[in-house]
């Protein structure tokens, strides 16, 4: 099986890997460069020379020391930003973008571990204090600067506009006045290289980003036009691992150089997060039900090509594509399939508080059916969700209760599902 391709240009040389007992580990960037790639050696190496003895002892070092966890949940904190709607009249709206944000920053709770009151979800659709504008953009990177704690995760998302001028690359907040002036866009439009300014001040060790900035030309008159990924996007979003930057980081682009992202029309979402929360909701899952970095990413490039050229035709091309340094992408799980189902509670662990339970009734073997338990309530805390409550009802049925955002907000949301006794245990099955 090929591994997904991290990255199509690559600034910086391919680093070496490091076989033997510690497997495939990939040292600096665990990627398939295409344009940056060496030229291959034309003599072949003595018998005697394997890799392993040709990695210098920093490069070792480095290989150790890859990033291989997420920081708990608690240190989790999300930047989710969607932009449909411009003030200014020469730029055109687009459909799916806060439609993307939402969803993202749904997923990104119920799929991934982050707290949802560590979500910061900015959009079109919703209230001023969270509208997208470029005061609410920086002054919301500055408050995560103060809370996000050293030894975190910052994860942020832009789905919306982006415009380069100049060689300058910008993300359109909703408030942008779109010019050839480079100093007006730096007034109200947010250069790149000041998102990643602001998220190296934080001083957090792991960075996550998402890009889908490369849509439709916004331009009045040019909606139909493409609007390619470039270099200068790129370079903007690169952090320098080797001089502790940040630990480690990963920056996932909705699609790559030189082409543009396409939106389902019929459903105002674009494929890249369709996709990409399909992948956190467990469609990316190993073997072990893990969905990784590695996989996640493999997820994406297998599937928005195909269902973009199956849906718009050929000459379609949107190839999303990430770049990677400091993780071990194989081994860094970022979310949990949730298989509906089967957890084995053993009854000495549950924390209940019970209510008025009714009579209970007892089999042949003197051993409760119910073990009590309708009318109690079981809270708990789920690495992937967060936490949870479980109310068992009559006649083996449950309702479990787990937090979540819409429309800004935290809210309850609620999934029916069964219990069944099975010896000393409580089987659950969450979903149908």
């Amino acid at each position: 099986m090929m591994k997904p391709n991290f990255r199509t240009d690559a600034p910086r040389p391919v680093a070496a890997v490091l076989l033997a007992a510690l497997s495939l580990i990939v040292l600096t960037l665990w990627s398939l460069p295409v344009a940056a790639q060496p030229k291959p050696q034309t003599q072949k190496p003595a018998p005697d020379r394997g890799i392993s003895k040709e990695l210098s002892a920093q490069d070792a070092a480095r290989a150790l020391s890859l990033v291989q966890t997420l920081p708990g949940q608690t240190k989790r904190f999300a930047l989710i930003i969607g932009v449909d709607q411009y003030s200014d009249p020469q730029v055109v709206g687009l459909g799916g973008a806060a439609n993307d944000a939402r969803l993202l920053a749904d997923s990104l709770v119920r799929n991934a571990g982050f707290p949802a009151d560590q979500v910061v979800l900015l959009a079109s659709d919703q209230p001023e204090e969270r509208k997208p504008t470029r005061g609410n953009i920086l002054r919301r990177l500055s408050n995560l600067a103060a809370v996000v704690p050293k030894d975190g995760l910052l994860l942020f998302s832009f789905a919306g506009h982006g415009i380069e001028r100049n060689s300058q690359a910008f993300l359109l907040p909703s408030d942008a006045q779109v010019s050839d002036d480079v100093n007006l866009l730096e007034q109200t439009a947010i250069n790149v290289v000041t998102i990643k300014d602001w998220i190296r001040k934080t001083g957090v060790s792991q960075v996550l980003l998402l890009l889908d900035a490369c849509r439709n030309d916004p331009s009045a008159g040019r909606a139909a036009a493409d609007n390619p990924l470039t270099k200068n996007y790129m370079r903007g979003f690169d952090f320098d691992v080797r001089n502790r930057e940040v630990q480690a980081f990963a920056t996932i682009y909705a699609t790559e150089i030189g082409r543009r992202a396409y939106e389902l029309k019929e459903q105002r979402h674009g494929y890249f997060t369709l996709a990409l929360v399909e992948a956190l909701r467990g469609q990316a899952a190993n073997a072990k039900g893990e969905v990784t970095l590695a996989s996640l990413v493999k997820y994406l490039q297998d599937n928005v090509p195909r269902r973009v050229l199956l849906d718009l035709g050929q000459g379609k091309v949107q190839r999303p594509f990430a770049v990677v340094e400091g993780y071990r992408a194989d081994e860094l799980v970022l979310s949990v399939k949730d298989p509906k189902a089967v957890a084995q509670v053993p009854l000495n662990s549950r924390r209940a508080k019970p209510s008025e339970p009714p009579e209970e009734q007892t089999s042949s073997s003197g051993i409760s059916r119910d073990a009590g338990l309708v009318g109690t309530i079981w809270t708990g805390d789920n690495p992937q969700s967060g936490e949870f409550t479980i109310k068992f009802l009559a006649g083996g049925q449950l309702t479990y209760l787990v937090n979540g955002i819409e429309n800004g907000k935290q809210t309850m949301f609620a999934t029916k599902g069964t219990w069944k006794q099975v010896g000393n245990h409580i089987r659950i099955v969450i979903g149908n």
